[in-house]
């Protein structure tokens, strides 16, 4: 879900969760894993799992944030961040696991899932966002 802009192309969406993918398996084979980083005017924070399909092969699951910069990301990190991707992870394995991945239209109902999770949908993206380091 695009918290920033809810309204934009789905290819542009695929296309920047490829890329953040290609970023974390570069860092993880030149480094060791990236839970998060920073650029100029954002925080990106990740988890990474493994989920199950129907043939039980494994298959790499990312979970992230990207956050408007945010001064106290580092502290708010392990304490804040990762516990909310945390727990959208667990909820989406417990969802998933044994699916075929191939049809991704069955994950748009996990959008209510993750609003549920980051917070009430009446709130706007910003209340939701600063519900995570509020909490």
């Amino acid at each position: 879900m695009n918290y920033i802009n809810p309204h934009e192309e789905e290819v542009d969406s695929i296309s920047k969760c490829a890329l953040l993918s290609c970023i974390l398996n570069f860092a993880e084979i030149l480094i060791s894993p990236v839970e998060s980083f920073e650029s100029t005017n954002y925080n990106f924070a990740f988890k990474k799992d493994i989920i199950k399909g129907t043939d039980l092969e494994e298959t790499e699951l990312h979970a992230y944030f990207i956050l408007n910069k945010h001064r106290n990301f580092n502290k708010d990190l392990h304490t804040k961040i990762i516990p909310v991707l945390d727990k959208i992870i667990k909820d989406f394995k417990n969802k998933y696991t044994k699916r075929d991945f191939s049809y991704s239209t069955q994950f748009l109902e996990f959008r209510e899932d993750i609003n549920k999770i980051v917070g009430l949908s009446s709130k706007n993206t910003e209340q939701k966002v600063e519900m995570i380091f509020l909490s």
